[in-house]
């Protein structure tokens, strides 16, 4: 597995660390992942505008890659309404306990990708996802927040989300472009972790 260091894109963008985020954003924007074109696109041109509108905090992994670094892969939290409404009753009971509500607010990591210049060996999506998590059980530390939602490519899904303990509560619409691909939508609830 690669070193890595991990770092919150509004943190770098700071006067002392111009060189760094210089680098940052050379690399992001040249950032490949064919996998998902989509994620892809975000890492090359909508990640500075959703950091400075606040809609979302991105996170690199910054990894040393000959005299320089590389950005080995990124993710990005923010906010979200978890709606309950799609789920089955037993569902949002197993949820919501005795707290009955059809929505209520979350976390969400709306983005999640590895470069593909790094296997999965190298940097497994598993590693990603905890960092995303680590940021959120800081967060929860100070705003509280008890669910993390993803929208998710159903074979995603089921390779990385659901054995880290997130369930399926609907299936989700497609992000444009990517029609006919099913998703879903999945939460997982930040305590069990």
């Amino acid at each position: 597995m690669i070193e890595y260091d991990v770092f919150a894109l509004a943190d770098v963008q700071q006067e002392k660390y111009r060189v760094l985020a210089e680098t940052v954003d050379e690399r992001l924007s040249t950032f490949r992942c064919e996998r998902s074109p989509r994620l892809q696109d975000f890492a090359r041109s909508s990640v500075q505008k959703y950091e400075r509108h606040g809609h979302s905090r991105t996170y690199v992994l910054v990894t040393p890659r000959d005299d320089t670094i590389d950005v080995a892969g990124f993710f990005t939290v923010g906010m979200t309404a978890l709606n309950l409404q799609k789920a089955t009753s037993s569902a949002r009971k197993r949820l919501m306990g005795d707290v009955s509500v059809v929505q209520t607010g979350a976390y969400s990591i709306a983005e999640l990708a590895r470069s593909d210049d790094y296997s999965s060996e190298q940097l497994p999506g598993r590693v990603i996802l905890d960092e995303a998590k680590e940021v959120i059980r800081r967060a929860r530390g100070y705003i509280a927040g008890r669910f993390v939602v993803v929208d998710a490519r159903e074979e995603v899904f089921s390779h990385l989300y659901e054995p880290a303990g997130f369930r399926k509560i609907h299936l989700a619409e497609a992000p444009r472009g990517m029609a006919g691909i099913p998703f879903v939508t999945a939460c997982a609830v930040v305590k069990d972790w």
